[in-house]
């Protein structure tokens, strides 16, 4: 029926008599009664609404299979006004999941019906926290800039909403880090970025920017599957320490002895910057404002602010920048020379090598007469025998002509 031309009214019979097969005891039956429906579903999904409760309790069935097959259904039924119900449910077997193939199936569709469906900013904000918490390293790192662009740029475009939308964000996340022992990296890499942002909405009551301060150098300590996490906690310590004037936080002053030496190269780096900015103020302000995130920056191809820089190194005698156009015709006149003149210009030489020659043979067995000197000189030595004289009875060995002639002899001495 669905695979014809859609007929309203064969597709209403198809509706009202697959409640049969969804509500019988059989998990065969089951399974028919929801392919069906799926495939109803996807022609018109308005005929699955007077099905939703029933559905829903075919996920109670001890049957993997029919619950796997429901959960498709469901996410396909899914629409504005049960976007609250389902998320719920796939929440919910997402957290008693263990099967990691349906955990990353279930991370994706929750994903994709809370971008869709979301009913509110602060219930988009609160499913997605939700699965970051539940999934893991499963979700993929778009999901996670996704949600700090719609708190950076503002969901609704009024200021006074969107601040509000921001503390909203600041207070969960806090909450969060208060409590958690050891969330997983997605979520403290959020939690960093929106508290290193715009902590200083925080209205949560007895926290105040030093308390904020100090969870965070608190939590850089924990154990982290992913290095740059590390980085990011880094990254908001130096961003509240640089809008709120807060230079003689004695616990940045530890985290910047403890992790100066790091094994990470970029950890080492944010702590060199910091504190290297904490020695002026006035210049940390400046490139660490508040709310800045999503501003152009200004890019100056040219450098011009090193232009002092360069003038003193050249007065210093240093070498003038020479750029890749002007570099051949400025090849040193070393280079000139003929043991260099297939090098003339600057650059990679793609000229490939000689096919290597056969070795000659440069030596002479010892007693060899030189093949300069005839045979029989003055001085030289007979030649090497290159044959073997043959014994005159053919043979060689101890019954050949050597061995008698070596008998012969030991009977004449004797």
């Amino acid at each position: 029926i669905t695979s014809i031309y859609p007929s309203h009214n064969l597709l209403e019979i198809a509706a009202s008599s697959i409640s049969r097969f969804i509500s019988a005891d059989n998990h065969n039956l089951k399974y028919v009664g929801v392919t069906g429906l799926a495939a109803i579903v996807q022609v018109n999904p308005m005929y699955a609404a007077q099905h939703q409760l029933v559905v829903v309790d075919c996920l109670e069935d001890p049957d993997e299979t029919l619950k796997r097959k429901t959960l498709d259904l469901l996410f396909k039924m899914t629409n504005p006004q049960n976007v609250t119900v389902v998320v719920e449910k796939l929440l919910f077997h997402l957290k008693a999941s263990s099967d990691q193939h349906l955990r990353r199936d279930l991370v994706s569709k929750i994903t994709q019906l809370a971008e869709k469906y979301a009913p509110s900013n602060q219930w988009y904000l609160d499913t997605l926290t939700t699965l970051f918490e539940l999934g893991g390293n499963l979700i993929a790192d778009d999901t996670a800039y996704n949600l700090m662009r719609l708190i950076a740029e503002g969901p609704i475009g009024d200021e006074e909403q969107d601040e509000a939308f921001r503390r909203y964000a600041v207070n969960t996340y806090l909450k969060i880090l208060e409590k958690a022992t050891n969330p997983p990296d997605i979520l403290m890499q959020v939690i960093g970025w929106v508290l290193g942002e715009y902590g200083v909405l925080a209205t949560v009551e007895g926290y105040t920017l030093e308390d904020i301060l100090d969870l965070l150098c608190d939590a850089i300590d924990r154990t982290f599957e992913d290095s740059a996490t590390r980085g990011w906690i880094l990254a908001a310590i130096t961003k509240l320490v640089g809008q709120n004037a807060l230079w003689h936080s004695a616990g940045v002053k530890e985290v910047l002895q403890r992790y100066r030496s790091s094994q990470s190269t970029d950890i080492q780096q944010r702590c060199y910057e910091l504190e290297r900015l904490l020695a002026n103020p006035q210049l940390m302000r400046d490139v660490l404002p508040y709310d800045a995130s999503c501003e152009d920056v200004q890019v100056d191809e040219d450098l011009s602010f090193l232009d002092d820089f360069v003038q003193k190194a050249v007065g210093e005698g240093a070498k003038s920048y020479v750029p890749p156009s002007e570099r051949k015709k400025t090849v040193p006149q070393a280079l000139h020379s003929p043991q260099h003149a297939t090098h003339a210009t600057l650059g990679l030489n793609f000229t490939p090598y000689e096919a290597p020659q056969k070795p000659m043979r440069a030596f002479q067995l010892p007693g060899a007469a030189d093949a300069s000197q005839p045979a029989g000189a003055a001085g030289g030595s007979p030649p090497l025998a290159t044959t073997l004289d043959k014994p005159a009875n053919g043979r060689f060995g101890p019954s050949g002509g050597a061995t008698d002639q070596g008998g012969a002899a030991a009977k004449a001495t004797g």
